[in-house]
């Protein structure tokens, strides 16, 4: 598995920011790619919990299976993709969510794995999930700052 981290701070509540980050219906306002997602299990949510999303890629829309594999409010949250995309073969993210100074110390964690015969990839994956997430992060520290 290839990993890659990125951090933001975010001068909101770690509950705050757990509570947007961890909506599926307004992912989309800081996930480009996102088209649309929705909880697909009934109950609270919670660890096991599942999410249906919609992403767009290369022009065509892929759905994807999550299920939610960390939920410690308001200091974890994480998912693995079930329903991983190609080129993938595994996907999964955590968050850590850390009170700092007047606000929040998000720091992410992805996993991939690439399908065998394009893990010589594997590198160039890396730098983009880093760029594409950090730059997520970024997006998700102006809409919570902004109110």
């Amino acid at each position: 598995m290839q990993k890659f981290t990125v951090s933001v701070f975010i001068n909101r509540s770690p509950q705050d920011v757990f509570d947007f980050l961890s909506d599926p219906a307004i992912k989309h306002q800081w996930m480009p790619m996102l088209e649309s997602a929705a909880w697909t299990s009934s109950g609270e949510p919670g660890v096991g919990s599942t999410v249906r999303a919609i992403m767009k890629m290369a022009g065509k829309e892929t759905e994807m299976q999550l299920e939610i594999t960390q939920w410690d409010m308001p200091n974890r949250y994480g998912y693995k993709i079930l329903t991983v995309p190609f080129p993938m073969k595994a996907m999964a993210h955590s968050f850590r969510l850390e009170p700092e100074e007047s606000g929040t110390r998000v720091s992410q964690v992805g996993e991939f794995e690439m399908v065998s015969i394009l893990r010589f990839a594997a590198g160039l994956m890396g730098r983009f999930a880093t760029k594409l997430n950090g730059s997520e992060l970024k997006t998700l520290k102006q809409l919570l700052e902004a109110g």
